[in-house]
């Protein structure tokens, strides 16, 4: 696990507190700018500020928070390659960032939940409202072992959604009840989500070949870890768990380089390299 005290009072630095981003069973959001991200290997230092959420875990139990981090990693990774082969049109899982002992830190979701997943046409019958991409997306993380299709409706009202940010609501009706695929699915805790690890190992078994080939070198070798460390309540050996610190550290790095213009401090880290260079 990575170092956790320390992180924690360093990742108060380079942070501009913006709103409070609501408070559920399980966490408290806030929404915040930030340029220094804690976490699996290290903190990394992004040239500019990033729109983040950070959710505070309201559980007592040790490194909740990178636990968090390794449950939406697994979560966006799968997208990654789903996405990359084509099962639906567009990315619907916010990146992961960072992570202390209590916290975690994500791309925040602009735009709004709330809309209905169904209206009363004149006949008074009631009429579903399509989503765009969300029978494929759900349907094939199911296949994966990742439920996302439940916590999707207010308890107190099914007919409106939950942890569905849509960040272009044009409001669908009963003449017209499509959404468009401008959405993202949100809340990863396992309260919303269910996720079995055995199922997803196999999964990632299954189709280690191609997942090699289609995602970056070191991220399936990655999720496989991550599984192993979620599957089994963290005990894993210490080379794993060095490895894993490791691979990690390359995903944010390839995240946060992504997410920000200008790329990461040059201080953050050196080069990761998991081949050799030609001749050695």
């Amino acid at each position: 696990m990575p170092g956790s005290d320390k992180a924690e009072i360093d990742s108060e630095q380079g942070v501009e507190f913006i709103h409070e981003g609501g408070t559920g069973s399980e966490a408290r959001v806030d929404v915040e700018l930030r340029s220094k991200f804690p976490g699996f290997g290290g903190t990394i230092d992004t040239y500019q500020a990033i729109a983040v959420a950070r959710r505070n875990e309201f559980s007592n139990a040790p490194n909740i928070g990178h636990e968090m981090f390794l449950r939406h990693m697994l979560i966006k990774k799968l997208e990654d390659y789903f996405f990359k082969k084509g099962f639906y049109k567009y990315a619907h899982v916010t990146r992961p960032l960072g992570s202390t002992d209590r916290t975690y830190m994500y791309e925040w979701a602009f735009g709004r939940d709330g809309f209905p997943w169904s209206y009363l046409n004149d006949e008074g019958d009631s009429v579903y409202v399509k989503l765009d991409d969300w029978d494929e997306f759900s349907s094939i993380f199911l296949g994966a072992g990742v439920d996302l299709q439940s916590d999707c409706a207010n308890p107190d009202n099914g007919a409106l959604s939950q942890n569905i940010v849509h960040q272009l609501h044009l409001g669908a009706n009963a003449s017209q009840p499509t959404l468009n695929r401008l959405w993202k699915r949100i809340d990863f805790g396992p309260r919303s989500i269910k996720l079995d690890y055995d199922n997803l190992a196999d999964y990632l078994r299954k189709n280690e070949s191609d997942i090699r080939e289609t995602l970056r070198v070191g991220r399936y070798d990655m999720m496989m870890l991550a599984c192993r460390f979620l599957g089994n309540d963290g005990s894993i050996g210490a080379k794993e768990n060095e490895r894993l610190n490791m691979l990690v550290l390359d995903y944010r790095l390839s995240t946060l380089a992504f997410l920000n213009a200008r790329g990461v401090g040059d201080g953050s880290t050196g080069a990761i390299r998991f081949e050799p260079k030609a001749g050695q």
